[in-house]
């Protein structure tokens, strides 16, 4: 909960903000997601490709591999980058995002429920097209080809 305060203090503060998200996928092609947290303050309830915001004086690299530990416990490798996606404010969120999609690779550990992270799960491209995702995630992986 402190680290929800703290992102709301900084977003209260700032119209814009960067983050930085992975697309994970394992040997059968499925794509991994963590479940976010019933009480998040965003999206409740919903799935979504492990991410996060950036720190300052954080690389968007530098961040996703911080994020993705800290949401599904595993280290990644970043194989390859993405696009560079923008979000403008909506009626949910009164602030616009700009996002980093990186390529990664799972190194080491095993994914499980992490910070802000009620469940994880390895889903089928065309089990995703199905699914509610939060923020504008199902755009990115549509842009992306992975979906």
């Amino acid at each position: 909960m402190k680290k929800i305060r703290g992102i709301i203090n900084y977003i209260g503060s700032r119209k814009i903000t960067s983050g930085a998200a992975a697309i994970i996928k394992n040997n059968k092609g499925e794509i991994l997601l963590g479940k976010r947290e019933k009480n998040h303050l965003f999206y409740p309830d919903i799935w979504g490709i492990p991410g996060g915001l950036i720190d300052y004086n954080e690389t968007s690299e530098q961040a996703v591999r911080r994020e993705v530990k800290e949401e599904v416990g595993v280290n990644i490798k970043i194989i390859k980058k993405g696009r560079v996606y923008e979000e403008l404010p909506t009626r949910t969120l009164n602030f616009q995002t700009i996002t980093f999609i990186y390529y990664g690779k799972i190194i080491s550990g095993i994914p499980k429920p992490m910070d802000e992270t009620s469940e994880v799960g390895w889903f089928k491209p065309s089990e995703i097209k199905k699914m509610k995702l939060a923020y504008n995630q199902e755009e990115i992986l549509k842009k992306e080809g992975v979906i």
